[in-house]
């Protein structure tokens, strides 16, 4: 089993184009810049090395996250505290990145009472988010952003047994002008491959089980079920996402 470490790379604070002057320390904290954009305008991304230092392979029609433009996914949502509902999600395609200066695939989710857009790129068989804004009822209410930029999900298929260890600073932005520093560590796990799963979308005998932990906290993890040419069809954790329909758009 192989890991790799990614180092933390904090930014500097942005001035010019980012229009963000610091953040608040929390108590015990030193003042740290509010912003995980570069002063050029960039987000540091992470280090994503190939598999013995091959060339990655080919996604195409069968990535594990197709981030092809008018793909769309619908999931049914159970959960604890909000009950059932149904999650559109669609692929808006490549967009410049709020307060950067970097293009990246804009996805949209819709549910009742949240709408999110992340932006997203694949590198080397991996999936990483550079931005997130929430908002409730049209209305702006987090944004945020890592350095390096944190995984999303896989859309190469690995082994079973791969694993990858990231070390990110998020900073939220909230609605009000506040703002919260942390440095986290996630932990992305192979934990079975051509496993069976069945969702009201049908069942798929080929799903690529992906586990999500945090390396610096407890009981706080989170498994995908992830199909080639699909994408994720069920995910539990916090709460149960199964998918009930897709349109997968082929590039």
């Amino acid at each position: 089993m192989r890991r790799w470490r990614w180092a933390a790379l904090v930014a500097v604070a942005c001035w010019v184009g980012c229009g963000e002057g610091g953040s608040l320390p929390g108590k015990g904290e030193t003042e740290q810049p509010a912003t995980t954009t570069n002063p050029d305008g960039t987000v540091t991304l992470p280090d994503i090395p190939t598999e013995k230092g091959e060339e990655p392979k080919p996604v195409e029609f069968k990535s594990l996250w197709p981030l092809t433009r008018g793909t769309r996914w619908t999931y049914r949502i159970t959960d604890p505290t909000r009950g059932t509902f149904d999650k559109q999600v669609e692929v808006l395609g490549e967009q410049t990145v709020p307060e950067t200066s970097m293009k990246a695939i804009a996805v949209r989710s819709l549910q009742p009472h949240l709408e999110e857009l992340s932006w997203q790129l694949e590198l080397n068989g991996v999936v990483v988010r550079l931005r997130e804004e929430d908002r409730k009822a049209g209305a702006l209410a987090r944004v945020t952003t890592w350095s390096p930029a944190t995984v999303k999900a896989i859309a190469q298929e690995q082994s079973l047994g791969w694993t990858f260890t990231s070390d990110i600073r998020e900073l939220t932005r909230l609605g009000d002008g506040t703002t919260e520093d942390k440095d986290k560590t996630y932990v992305w796990h192979v934990e079975a491959v051509n496993e069976t799963v069945t969702t009201p979308a049908g069942t798929f005998t080929n799903a690529i089980r992906l586990k999500r932990a945090r390396g610096d906290k407890e009981n706080q993890e989170r498994t995908y079920w992830l199909v080639p040419g699909i994408g994720k069809v069920k995910e539990d954790g916090e709460r149960l996402e199964e998918l009930v329909s897709y349109d997968i758009k082929k590039p």
